[in-house]
This record gives structure tokens, sequence and C-alpha cells, in this order.
């Protein structure tokens, strides 16, 4: 079988969708299939195969906005009309590719989705892995004053919106990680629940085990646990949130000290933040690093205090690490995370509530024990590769059978 990967985002990048094409890739050539993938590279999209072409977006843009009427009101604002520009490059850029030679194409995104069935030939599946809302994503960063100033918030609402129903609705299949997304899609975006398969992450356990015992120089700080954060610093991630919450924990104990494992957007910010609180020496920023595994195997808590979340990659390398885990309850990430048997929960954007978990796992080493123990437990028991893609191959082939 010869598989497409492909996405409108970025690709490399860091982040679970990245990790997710990799870990599909990666289980369906072990069984001996094709695996091609096409993602976005800034200037390009880029075909990560046998000769990793790149088909230049110069070829098609100047073209694409000379045809984009500006005078139209959906064309009206910037950020949609960029958006639909970048979804056109790549849907003249898959029609650009031998389509006909793949036997499913398994997007990785609505907008990609939605590229994909307007150039696809007819007797090729559509998959459509939905690892986030794009819509209700968009719409929290405008509310929030995170970077997005369209000129007109409910028309950019309502494209994407639109795109999410399209996406949905034009693949043959949809993949869903948490049943909170299936929720979320079956609601908002009147997705059938028929064409929903509910397939939760997974990843190779045992190479990642290989990587925690890889030998290294790092050290830890003396007489102090390490509480660990990797992660995006961006708004969703609700770092902001941690930061509050170290904040008041310096104020009954020092016996600690935070890394933040990962870069983005509010990086300076978050920096300042930290200044402003007084814990400079408590907290250390990492940046993106290639050695989370080495970093985890240091570590004493995990904590991931996102405000939106489908499922997270991070939480699962942490359980395998055999933390204990400090989760908001966002998203789906109560469905990874059971309160008090391999984790704390706390109300998302509740610093308070945060402040007191991390306070009790620094002060009872046993219970830490315990929860990291049963974390790794589960973990194993749930999130297996093999499982993941196996399920997905179901997937492939029943609607393969359903398209002949």
């Amino acid at each position: 079988m010869k598989i497409l990967l492909v996405t409108i985002f970025l690709i490399p990048h860091v982040g679970g969708l990245w990790k997710y094409m990799q870990q599909i890739k990666q289980g369906l050539e072990a069984l001996g299939h094709e695996v091609d993938m096409v993602g976005d590279r800034i200037d390009c999209f880029y075909v990560y195969g046998d000769d990793n072409r790149k088909v230049f977006k110069s070829h098609y843009r100047p073209m694409l906005e000379s045809n984009l009427p500006a005078a139209s009101p959906i064309f009206s604002d910037n950020w949609v009309r960029h958006s639909e520009c970048e979804r056109l490059c790549l849907e003249l850029t898959l029609s650009y590719l031998d389509l006909e030679q793949y036997d499913v194409i398994h997007a990785q995104d609505v907008l990609a989705a939605a590229a994909v069935s307007r150039v696809k030939p007819a007797g090729i599946p559509l998959i459509t892995s939905i690892h986030a809302s794009v819509a209700l994503t968009i719409l929290d960063m405008i509310q929030n004053d995170q970077g997005i100033k369209p000129s007109s918030p409910q028309l950019v609402w309502n494209y994407y919106k639109s795109v999410e129903n399209i996406g949905g609705s034009s693949s043959d299949q949809v993949l869903l990680a948490s049943v909170w997304l299936r929720d979320v899609m079956v609601s908002h975006f009147a997705l059938p629940e028929s064409r929903i398969s509910l397939i939760p992450y997974a990843m190779d356990i045992l190479s990642f085990e290989d990587r925690l015992k890889k030998e290294h120089e790092l050290t830890r700080p003396v007489d102090k646990k390490v509480i660990i954060c990797t992660s995006r610093l961006s708004y969703e991630k609700g770092i902001h949130v941690l930061l509050e919450a170290l904040g008041k924990l310096q104020t009954s104990r020092q016996d600690w000290e935070c890394w933040l494992v990962g870069d983005g957007d509010q990086r300076s910010l978050y920096e300042e933040r930290v200044r402003q609180l007084g814990i400079v020496g408590a907290v250390r920023f990492w940046g993106s690093r290639d050695d989370v595994p080495t970093l985890l195997g240091l570590a004493d808590i995990f904590v991931i205090p996102s405000l939106m979340e489908t499922l997270s990659y991070s939480v699962m390398e942490a359980q395998i690490a055999g933390l204990p885990i400090v989760s908001s309850d966002a998203g789906g990430l109560k469905e990874a995370v059971q309160h008090e048997v391999n984790g704390l929960l706390f109300q998302s954007g509740n610093d308070d509530m945060l402040t007191a978990h991390l306070s009790l796992l620094l002060e009872d080493e046993a219970y830490r024990g315990l929860l990291g123990k049963e974390a790794r437990k589960w973990a194993l028991a749930h999130r297996g590769l093999d499982s993941m893609v196996k399920r997905v191959l179901e997937v492939y082939r029943k609607e393969m059978s359903r398209a002949q």
C-alpha cells in the first residue's frame, strides 16, 4: 500500500502533529508500506519521499492573489485572504503531484482535507486526522488578543467554521484522538458520528525507553526537586498559569526548580514575568531540545497547564518516564490522566489549584512515586504504537474496499 500524509502546517516542527506523522510513517513502513509526506516549508510545499521535491509557492501565489477578488467580503480580511491563498497553493501543489500513485491520502488537518478533496482522483479514499479544532483555536486567540487582529473577527470565525465543516464532511473517515474532540466536532461542526473513528495517539515505547537510558553529562540541582514542563511557549499551552503558580509556591517553599523545555512566541513575555515574580533563579528556560527523554529522566514532577489540548504526546512521554503528572482538565487530557490514580488534575487556568498540587507532591515522596508508577503502567497498557497503526490500517482498508 502507498500512502500520502499531507498537512498545510509546517513540517518538521515541534509539536504533536509532526510527532503523529512520524509515528504513523514509522509504523506503516515497518509493516512494508510506502509513505510520502507533504507539508509547508514557508516558501514552498515539501514532499518527503524518494526524491524530496520542493514545489515553490512563487509558481502560484501571484496568479492566486490577482484572482482573489479584493472587493469580495470574504477576502476583505487579510487573515482570511492569506489562509485561502495558502490552501489554494497546497491544492495546486497536490494537482502537480501524481496522486494516482497513492492508495490512500491521509490529511492531517481540515484545511489540507479541503484542498485534497477538490483534486484527488475519485477512487482514492480521503482519511483526515483532526488534531485540534482550527476554528476554536483561532477564535480563542482572537478573544485573548494573541497575535491575531483581524479586521472582522466574525468573518474569520465564519471562514474557519466553514472550512472545518468542509474538511470534515468531505472526508471518507475522520480520525480523532479523544472523546472530547469528537463531541466538539459533532456539536459545533455537525460532523456525523458514523464518519468518526476514535483512535488515541500512541508512540514507539521501546525507542523512547532507549533514549531514556542514553548516556549523558547533564546534572540536576543538588537538594532540589525538578518540576518539568515540555511544551511550546504559546498562550494556549497555559505556561502563564504555571508561572503564576510557581510565584505562589516560592513564598512557601524553595526546594524545587522548574525546567521549561520548548520555545515559542511568548518566550520573552514569560521571561519578563519570571523576573517580575522574583523566581529567576528557580525557573530555567531550556529552549527547544532533542534530548527531552534525558531531561524527563532527571525530573521528579511533570506539569501540563494547557488551556486547550486534544491529547498530549508530552504527557505520554512523561508517563513512560514514570513521572507523576499534574495536568489541567482541558480538552482530552483527563482521558489520559485520572485524578489521584495516575496523576492530579486541576481546573484549567486555576493557578491556586496547581500550586496546591505541586506543593503536595513536593512534600510527599511516597505519593509521588505511587502516581509515577501508575502513570507508567497505564501508558504501557494503552499507548503502544503497534495497536494504533493496526487500527489506522483497518480504517484505510475499510475505506479502500468501500471505494472499490
